[in-house]
């Protein structure tokens, strides 16, 4: 990301739609490298799902505290602008055949690739106020990329490259992967054999910042913030060993506690952070967003975001999608359990 924003030039800084288009050019060549390579790291992920726009910096202030890293990603239907083309040489060198050297054969296809997303100029605009947040690797936006039907150019013939299809996501197999996930959600997760609420409880951030200040804010807070992700990162692997447990909700009552008694100690020390004159002159105040963790098999989680993404984000609701799951499908699922933090609408300003 540092690359990215050391490359912007001032004219580019101007236009934020310059910006969107600039970043997505620059992920695409290595975006399957990037996913790889993210999905292999030890830090757990979070995921904005069904998050439009407008929801970004939303999420983005109040998930500091329970994110490692966090991607968000632009789902639903949305426009698509194109990128540019891509080009791929298939073609062949000469080889020895029976009766003669064989002539080399041409063949070269071209893609139309772009990006889908509703707002350019928007999404432009939340990339350089959130700047410090993509340099330091605590946020990043992956793209929703799509890419059109290959055109080719060969010894015999040529076909133009076809348009760009409306809608192509990969981030939803990275969450799934990765198990950790933020939904923005109305209704909260209901217990069933796929859904397993451990706690509810009221997270901190320090809000009435705008999000470039409240981004250069967290990045030099930054070390205060880490002891309490190492101790979130712990639990989060103890929960699996206590919804397996023989009593499974007397243990996951002790780590709900224990979470809980974390959570105050980190309210009391943003509240201190915010008091501070530089930030009360800014405007800065202690805020509270209510959130529920959830455990839910993967197996639901998969088919919920499948489903949700590809209908119209949020239309129907993880929620419902993932009860839905659990009452159609008769056999017991298997695997690990992933993690939800639910944040309720109802907290959005």
């Amino acid at each position: 990301m540092n690359e990215f924003y050391d490359s912007l030039v001032e004219p580019e800084r101007a236009s934020p739609r310059d910006v969107a288009l600039t970043y997505a050019r620059t992920l695409y060549a290595d975006y399957e490298r990037l996913l790889s390579t993210k999905a292999a790291a030890t830090s757990p992920y979070y995921v904005g799902l069904s998050s439009e726009m407008g929801s970004f910096t939303h999420v983005t202030k109040r998930v500091v505290l329970v994110a490692d890293t966090m991607l968000l990603s632009d789902h639903g239907i949305g426009a698509v602008h194109r990128l540019g083309e891509q080009r791929e040489d298939l073609s062949s060198p000469a080889v020895p055949g029976i009766g003669g050297e064989q002539l080399p054969s041409t063949r070269i296809e071209t893609y139309l690739y772009g990006l889908v997303t509703n707002d350019l100029v928007q999404l432009g605009q939340w990339l350089l106020d959130a700047e410090p947040l993509l340099r330091s690797g605590l946020v990043w936006y992956g793209p929703v990329f799509t890419k059109g039907r290959a055109g080719r150019r060969d010894d015999q013939s040529y076909s133009e490259p076809g348009p760009l299809p409306s809608f192509s996501d990969r981030s939803i197999d990275f969450v799934v992967e990765h198990g950790r996930a933020v939904d923005l959600a109305g209704t909260k997760p209901l217990a069933s054999r796929v859904v397993r609420p451990v706690l509810e409880i009221d997270l901190p951030f320090i809000d009435g910042l705008s999000l470039a200040d409240f981004a250069q804010v967290t990045r030099e807070e930054f070390d205060s913030y880490r002891q309490y992700r190492d101790f979130m990162r712990s639990r989060l692997l103890e929960l699996d060993g206590a919804l397996e447990a023989v009593d499974s909700q007397v243990a996951l009552e002790r780590i709900a506690l224990s979470i809980r008694d974390e959570v105050n100690a980190a309210t009391a020390q943003m509240s201190s952070t915010s008091r501070s004159r530089a930030l009360s002159r800014s405007g800065a105040v202690l805020g509270t967003t209510s959130a529920v963790l959830a455990a839910v098999r993967p197996e639901a989680l998969q088919g919920a975001l499948g489903f949700t993404a590809t209908i119209a984000a949020g239309a129907t609701g993880l929620w419902p999608t993932i009860q839905a799951f659990a009452d159609t499908k008769p056999k017991r699922t298997q695997g690990k359990w992933h993690y939800v933090w639910v944040l309720q609408k109802k907290a959005a300003r």
